[in-house]
């Protein structure tokens, strides 16, 4: 009896991320960051990145150094691409043409950016979380992220 008990202790004490496979874990989302503020650098950008979790709640939020801006709107353009588990680059347009879906984001400035460079980020089969560059082009900023992301496509897609 003992030792389920410990067993039991010990695998309620093992993170979730460990016991999930394909789960968004830190050290992934801290890797797809640093990559992307990388693939923005390779270009001569400072750039800012962000990725969230499945329900859109930071995980890591990076900032280049000689970034103009403080990193802001990376963690909302994140947060938007898990919530319409869509990129930014079919959001915004979407957001000029629909006004449903326009009001939608209006309703939470301080939450969702439907710019490009958002990703969603799925893992197995499902939606893991959310990866996004800004304080650049909206263009360079999806490169950044999809850059940063094929690096990663064994593992998140």
């Amino acid at each position: 009896m003992k030792r389920i008990m410990i067993a039991g202790m010990l695998l309620a004490a093992t993170p979730a991320a460990a016991q999930a496979p394909g789960a968004l874990d830190l050290p992934l989302a801290i890797d797809l960051a640093r990559a992307a503020i990388d693939a923005c650098a390779a270009q001569g950008l400072a750039a800012s990145a962000s990725v969230v979790d499945a329900k859109g709640n930071p995980l890591v939020v990076l900032r280049a150094e000689a970034s103009p801006k403080p990193p802001i709107a990376a963690p909302r353009k994140a947060a938007t691409a898990v919530q319409f588990d869509a990129p930014g680059s079919v959001m915004e347009p979407r957001e000029k043409a629909d006004p449903a879906f326009a009001a939608l984001i209006a309703a939470e400035p301080d939450r969702l950016n439907p710019h490009g460079g958002s990703l969603p980020l799925h893992a197995g089969g499902r939606l893991v979380g959310g990866l996004a560059v800004a304080d650049v082009s909206h263009e360079a900023a999806d490169a950044c992220a999809r850059a940063a992301l094929a690096r990663f496509a064994d593992r998140v897609r």
